[in-house]
This record gives C-alpha cells, sequence and structure tokens, in this order.
C-alpha cells in the first residue's frame, strides 16, 4: 500500500541528514494518506538507511494496518496534529542545529525575514515542555501551532507541517536557515524586527494559502 509516498518518506529523510537538518535515530515525519491513515517511519532505526518496507500505515487512532516495526515514540504528536488540523497533510519532526539552540533556550523565532512568514506564519512559537512521545507534548504542540506552520519543542527540536510533505521539508528548512541567521544576529547585536504591518500582510497571505488542501 502506498509505495509511492513511502519512497517520498525514505527519500525526504535522507535528504535531511545530508543537509544538516537531522541525524541518526532522531527525528520522524508522516504523511496522511486517507482520513484516517497516515504513514509514519519506524522507532529506533537510522533514519538514513531506513527502506519503504520500513514505513508503517496507522490509523488516525494509532493502530498498526501495516507494518512489521514499532511506529516512532512521537506518533502521538503526529496524529494529534492530523485529528486537530484537517488541512495538514504532512508532519516532519526534526533536531535540526540552529532551531535546537533556540529550543534549550526556549526563545521562540521571531519573523526575521518576509520568506520566513509565508512559510511559517509569523513568529514559530515554543511549545511548553513535555516529555518525548506524552500526549502532554502532543496537546502542547497542537496549541502552539494554531494559525502556524511549525513549533519548536522546548528543549527537543521542532516541527514542520505542509499540506504535502514536499511542503513541510520546505517549511522546515526556512524553520532552520531563519534560526541560523537569527541567531548569528544576535551575536553580532540587535536583531531589527520587520514593520508590524509588513507582517500582518505576509500572515495573511499565508493563512490564505495554508488552510486549504494542496
Amino acid at each position: 500500500m502506498y509505495e509511492d509516498l513511502k519512497k517520498k518518506i525514505v527519500e525526504v529523510m535522507k535528504y535531511m541528514e545530508e543537509r544538516g537538518l537531522n541525524y541518526g535515530r532522531s527525528g520522524n515525519a508522516s504523511i496522511r494518506v486517507e482520513e484516517n491513515h497516515v504513514l509514519i517511519t519506524p522507532s529506533g532505526v537510522v533514519k538514513s538507511e531506513m527502506s519503504p518496507d520500513d514505513i508503517l500505515v496507522v490509523s488516525i487512532d494509532g493502530d498498526i494496518i501495516e507494518g512489521e516495526r514499532n511506529p516512532t515514540v512521537e506518533m502521538p504528536l503526529h496524529l494529534a496534529i492530523y485529528r486537530s488540523y484537517r488541512h495538514i497533510g504532512a508532519v516532519i519532526h526534526a533536531h535540526a542545529l540552529y532551531t535546537s539552540v533556540l529550543a534549550v533556550t526556549r526563545e521562540p523565532l521571531p519573523p526575521v525575514t518576509e520568506e520566513m512568514i509565508m512559510y511559517t506564519g509569523g513568529e514559530v512559537r515554543v511549545a511548553d515542555y513535555a516529555p518525548f512521545g506524552s500526549e502532554e507534548l502532543a496537546e502542547n504542540a497542537v496549541k502552539a501551532l494554531e494559525n502556524r506552520a511549525a513549533v519548536i519543542l522546548a528543549n527537543h527540536g521542532v516541527v514542520a507541517c505542509g499540506r504535502s510533505i514536499d511542503e513541510a521539508l520546505e517549511v522546515l528548512t526556512v524553520v532552520e536557515r531563519s534560526a541560523q541567521i537569527y541567531v548569528l544576529a544576535k551575536l553580532m547585536g540587535r536583531v531589527h524586527s520587520l514593520p508590524e504591518e509588513v507582517v500582518e500582510f505576509q500572515k495573511k497571505l499565508f493563512l490564505k494559502r495554508f488552510s486549504k488542501p494542496s
């Protein structure tokens, strides 16, 4: 079932490793394939070495429909996002370096460029801390994702969402690059914010585009 999409998840995870967006056994990804079905990465494997056969099919309630491995421990996070936001078709969770710096300082990523707002919807909020794999973490992330395409998980990493996995990967890439710009700019001195009217205009464009299914 869903062989092409399984291959796509494998390709995305390999790409993330190659570009420094994730590493080793960390991170996970999923795609909503039907109203109540989700493709999701397994637990305990090196993500860049996965094969399509490693990808599981689960129900929106977490029942395993197809697959021999255990699903990622962050499955509650993925499924909670799909249940809460019907327009989201893919979710990527990664441990990208600069976004993780903000995660451990628990500092939100402000909209430092217009490009960032178009992909994220504005400031990338930090979800309140909760242990990995927990329902509490899932709830906190869902709350912080309102009207956004990305969220920073306190002391953990980042979640990027899209209508497709390609779009989620774009969001992740832009968030990590923006985090790098922000961290380096802070080291150099003051970070200048965009004018509020520009931020609000770009937010409206984001919501108009992102809230519709692809």
